[in-house]
Formats: structure tokens, sequence, C-alpha cells
């Protein structure tokens, strides 16, 4: 009778020689897609109940005539569209960057400062010192985003904050003319925007 192989893994109670750790049952990314769809699962279960919240947008064009009731279509409509009018001020926001090769410029350049500091500030012997003083880490985040504020506040924004007012504008004007949807029980108080 042949000799039974002797017993690996957990029916003899020990790993083969060079296996080691626990199993954690997560498998891992094999392609980059793979890998930016698991970075983004967090944000999708923390934030994705949002996108259930989207409207019609057949029944989002739909305008008539206001009857005296201006002040209660619009608290109704804003409740009731808000993340309509969220997808349409960040659709206006991304053409009108994206439109002005200024700010494409701009952001190119703050994005590739970036990516240079968060390697460099990774370095734990990169040191930084202004007017003889040591900036530690955290510090040097703290002066590498307020020079992003101030230039994107400075050359992006103009265009950001007219986009922003005109997107305001058109707001207004649909939350005025769109009459209060039939399924909308939505009452300001007790359905506040998000």
């Amino acid at each position: 009778m042949a000799a039974m192989p002797e017993p690996i893994g957990a029916a003899s109670g020990e790993l083969p020689k060079g296996v080691q750790g626990t199993m954690d049952g997560e498998k891992p990314a094999m392609n980059n897609l793979e890998e930016v769809k698991k970075a983004l699962e967090p944000y999708k279960q923390k934030y994705g109940h949002y996108l259930s919240k989207v409207r019609s947008w057949r029944e989002f064009i739909r305008i008539s005539k206001p009857e005296g009731d201006i002040k209660r279509r619009l608290e109704v409509n804003l409740t009731y569209f808000q993340i309509n009018y969220a997808f349409i001020f960040l659709i206006q926001m991304i053409v009108a960057i994206v439109t002005n090769p200024q700010c494409l410029v701009v952001i190119c350049v703050l994005a590739t400062v970036w990516v240079v500091f968060l390697k460099k500030n990774d370095d734990p012997n990169w040191e930084v010192s202004v007017g003889g003083m040591q900036l530690g880490k955290s510090q040097r985040w703290m002066v590498v985003t307020a020079i992003t504020a101030i230039v994107l506040l400075c050359v992006v924004g103009q265009v950001l904050f007219s986009a922003a007012f005109f997107c305001a504008v058109c707001v207004v004007i649909h939350g005025i003319l769109h009459p209060i949807p039939g399924d909308a029980d939505v009452d300001p108080e007790q359905d506040p925007m998000i």
C-alpha cells in the first residue's frame, strides 16, 4: 500500500514555508479600472443615495405661467429638483473651465505642483526653512493649500463666480416657471435642502 502524502496547510495546523499572514477575502485589483472603482467605492456608498433623488429630466423641462403661486413654486421646486440643479451647476462649471484656456493652464500647473509636492513631502529628509524657521509637514500642507486657493481665486475665480451666478439665475427662473410637481409632497420646513 502506498504511503499517504503529508497534509499541508490547515490540515496540519501550519502553513508551508514562505506562506504567512491571514486571508482577508479581498480580491486585489487586476487593472487600473478596477483600482479606480475600488477607490471610488467608499464615496459611492456614502453619497450614492443622492443619485436616487435625481428627478426625470422630461419632468424637469416642463414649464408654465405662474398663477400667483410664485413663492410656493420656488420653495417646492428648489427642494424637489435640488439634485438636478446640482448636476446643471456641475456641468456649467466644467464647461466654463474647459472653454477658458487660461483656467485650463492654471489648473494643469496647480495639479503638477501638487503631484510634485505630494511626492516631495513624503520624503522625511526634505526640510523647508522660511526665515530661519523649519516648516513641518502640516505647515507645508497649509502653505501649498493657501497658495492654491489664492491662485484659483485670482485666476479662475471670475469664471467660477460668473458661472455660479448664471446658474443661480437659471435655477430661480426654472423654480418659478415650473409647475409644482404632482407627486411633490414636499414641505420646505420638514424636508430641507441637502
